[in-house]
Formats: structure tokens, sequence, C-alpha cells
């Protein structure tokens, strides 16, 4: 069916508008625990409809107790952290053999080719305002702070 529908408006199946690009960027918080009846669940944050309010509630029908809105914070802000100092710290790679950069001083690669960041800044900061706009709509000011102190670093 979908070869077919591709054909229809004349797309081969495997270029690149074929592809499927999610529209709505999102970010899944793992391992959530609620403190009452120690439900753990993994939250959408921006696409759960149930979290678009202020007040997170277990989804557990018996319990519907509130979630520590300090800890998730907490979380999001380690995870903040940890992905830009990952960012930071990631492997450069050769452009033409994908080779990790493994001699510090070299310019180039063996095979000639230059090297590059695995994740781009485009990707990194794409990321940091999903986390820049779960901070606004939540209203958690340290976060907030933290995420734009990241992009006007860039």
């Amino acid at each position: 069916m979908r070869k077919n529908l591709l054909k229809l408006v004349r797309v081969k199946e495997f270029a690149p508008e074929a592809q499927f690009q999610d529209p709505c960027a999102s970010f899944i918080l793992p391992n959530v625990i609620c403190s009452y009846c120690n439900d753990c669940r993994d939250l959408d944050l921006c696409r759960d409809s149930t979290l678009q309010g202020h007040e997170w509630r277990c989804a557990v029908p018996q319990c519907g107790q509130p979630y520590h809105r300090e800890e998730m914070e907490n979380a999001l802000l380690q995870i903040v952290r940890q992905r830009e100092r990952l960012y930071h710290l990631q492997d450069l790679v050769c452009v033409r053999c994908r080779q990790v950069k493994a001699a510090h001083v070299s310019e180039q690669c063996n095979c000639g080719g230059s090297f590059r960041c695995k994740e781009e800044a485009p990707q990194f900061l794409g990321k940091m305002r999903v986390f820049l706009n779960v901070a606004v709509s939540q209203k958690f000011e340290l976060l907030q702070d933290c995420v734009r102190w990241i992009l006007e670093v860039r």
C-alpha cells in the first residue's frame, strides 16, 4: 500500500522524501516512580495530554497521588547536564571512513579525511530546546535557567 501511494505522488520508495520524520520533538522521562504506590512509568512530557496541566498525577486508578515536582525537575536537570557533558566529550569521526579519531595530535585521518563531531550542534541545540519548552510549560524555573544558559553559550 505504501509503495502504491508513493507511486501516486511520484516519489521513489527509498527517496529521502519517503522517509518518516517525526513532526513533533518529544522527550520521555524514564522510570518515574510514584512515592505512594511504587508504580513505575515512563512519561512522555510533550505528547501526553494528562501531563499538560501543572499537577502530574499517578496514572494508577486506585492511586492518583501527585508526583513530586521537585524530583521531576531534578531528574530533568540531571539529564540536561549529562547530555551537555556528553556533547562536550563526544568523539570526533572521520567524514570519509567513519573511524573514531584515535590520535590527539593529527588533524586528518589516515585515509585523508577530515574529522567532525559525532553529534552536530544543531541536533544538540534542538534537544535542548525541547527541554526548554518543557521547563517553560511546566514552570520549572531552575531547569529553565540551566537550559537557557546552555543555549546562550552556543
